[in-house]
């Protein structure tokens, strides 16, 4: 009943700013920032003869779980028309048919001014005319967003030296380790920082395998990443994996096949030593549960995955247990990390200044951030007493009756603006901008690889790296007979053919650099 009132309440004031148009529409009164916290003036009055404000259709994940879709909407209205004069129509879309909704708009011509874009997809799409180049468009309405987000990470949405994306800011790089239960690791005399080699992992593998024999040791994430891929990711895949630069991309253009390497020989050796000794979960690749449910369940010790600030925070609230990790592979950034997903403008963009601007926003604003990741404060959320920056539910609401219950901070512009949520690091975001501005750097962030001239390839490459991966990547069979037939199935689906396609690809966009 408390929560109906305050929606009530909050509808009632909107729609009475909207009318009489003389009321504060920013909730917090702050200033726009940048991801460094300075002031920023936000965007330009957009040149609108009628004078009335623009209404712009912003498409994202969601679903059926954003009963409050149209109150975030009219919050977010309420800060934007003042500052741009530009309102927001939110259009959350399902995962599952987000693909076909999306293609179908465009196609169609329907209203559709901002949408986000998954990397996997970016290229194909950018091929098939679906977005606008916004080069001049930042130019003219977003030279805040270029200064924040940095010529490097914009790269990342460029095809032929041409912007078309700009991805979103959250972690920009990754690392790769482990994540263990801290109460079995201090039980058996060992400190997570201490702990910075394979070497020193399966030191920690032997004492608590002795004393926990019951136990598994290790994991992915779950059963479609293997333990090799989050444990000792040291080369950036280009894209898709077939064809790759070793040492993250720091030696030399020289793309390879990763899996005839003897350093992927010596992993998949270390791994199968380790299920051999009970170290590895014996169903790993047929057992659908995650890593952090089976923690929960006292059958895991740790997992690999990628790391970045706050992890270990996540993986307790979902395991139960408190949880710490262990850095193996240091961070880096690769077109890959950071291009996971990009805001666009769609061709039938009806107004593309403007989206621009709001744009520009979702990456200098913080209200508009939060407006986005955490809904309307008071009804979404409250802040936590006596602290700025750290917030949780208003009294009566929580995850299961939440009218905004996104959490999808990492889509929508700059999550370093975000306020965090109670029982995360406080200092959660500056960590993670850390993080990201000292990651190492592949040589061909910006590269996109277009697959379009060996599709075929890369569609029979995917069905042989499904046979055989998983299991010679966790360990459950014979390195020395099942390695061959392995790559003598690559060389059959043509993957020298794909490398080279991707090398004369690469080769074309060093020139340009």
């Amino acid at each position: 009943m408390k929560k109906t009132l305050l929606i009530v309440a909050l509808i009632l004031t909107l729609l009475t700013m909207a009318a009489c148009g003389n009321g504060s529409s920013n909730p917090s009164g702050s200033t726009p920032v940048s991801a460094d916290g300075e002031a920023g003036s936000g965007a330009s009055t957009p040149d609108n003869n009628s004078g009335e404000p623009v209404t712009l259709v912003l498409a994202h994940f969601g679903g059926g779980s954003l009963p409050d879709t149209d109150i975030v909407a009219e919050n977010l209205s309420s800060i934007t028309e003042e500052l741009i004069n530009v309102r927001i129509e939110l259009l959350p879309i399902t995962f599952a048919a987000w693909e076909q909704q999306i293609n179908l708009m465009v196609s169609g011509g329907e209203k559709l001014d901002l949408v986000h874009v998954m990397m996997n997809n970016f290229s194909t799409d950018v091929a098939k005319g679906k977005f606008l180049a916004i080069d001049q468009y930042m130019d003219n309405e977003a030279k805040e967003l270029k200064e924040v987000v940095g010529d490097a990470y914009l790269s990342a949405g460029q095809i032929d030296g041409i912007q078309y994306g700009v991805p979103s800011i959250r972690d920009m790089a990754a690392s790769y380790g482990v994540c263990f239960r801290k109460d079995l690791l201090e039980k058996y005399g060992f400190n997570a920082d201490d702990i910075k080699t394979v070497e020193d992992l399966e030191a920690v593998y032997e004492v608590v395998s002795a004393g926990e024999p019951d136990m598994y040791m290790t994991y992915g994430q779950g059963n479609s990443i293997s333990i090799v891929n989050q444990l000792l990711t040291s080369r950036d895949d280009l894209g898709n994996g077939f064809g790759v630069l070793l040492n993250r991309g720091q030696d030399d253009f020289n793309v390879v096949n990763w899996f005839s390497t003897d350093e992927y020989r010596g992993y998949l050796d270390m791994v199968r030593d380790w299920y051999l000794k009970g170290w590895i979960v014996a169903d790993a690749v047929t057992n659908t549960e995650s890593a952090t449910t089976l923690v929960k369940g006292g059958q895991l010790f740790s997992f690999c995955t990628n790391l970045k600030p706050g992890y270990d925070k996540q993986a307790g609230l979902s395991s139960g247990y408190e949880m710490v990790t262990s850095t193996i592979s240091p961070a880096f950034s690769t077109t890959t990390q950071v291009g996971v997903l990009s805001w666009c403008l769609p061709i039938n963009c009806e107004y593309p200044s403007e989206a621009m601007q709001f744009m520009n926003l979702m990456y200098t604003n913080a209200d508009v951030v939060n407006a986005f990741d955490w809904g309307v404060e008071g009804v979404h959320y409250v802040k936590v007493e006596g602290e700025d920056n750290l917030i949780t539910y208003p009294e009566g609401v929580n995850e299961s009756n939440t009218g905004w219950g996104l959490n999808l901070g990492w889509i929508f512009g700059n999550q370093l603006l975000s306020y965090v949520w109670e029982g995360n690091d406080p200092d959660l975001y500056v960590k993670l901008k850390e993080f990201n501005d000292t990651a190492i750097i592949s040589k061909a962030l910006g590269f996109q690889f277009d697959a379009t001239n060996v599709k075929n390839e890369v569609a029979a490459l995917q069905n042989v790296t499904a046979e055989y991966r998983l299991s010679l990547e966790y360990g459950m069979v014979d390195v020395d007979e099942n390695l061959p037939k392995f790559l003598q199935a690559l060389e059959d689906a043509g993957i020298n053919k794909v490398i080279a396609e991707k090398q004369a690809q690469l080769d074309a966009w060093l020139a340009l650099q």
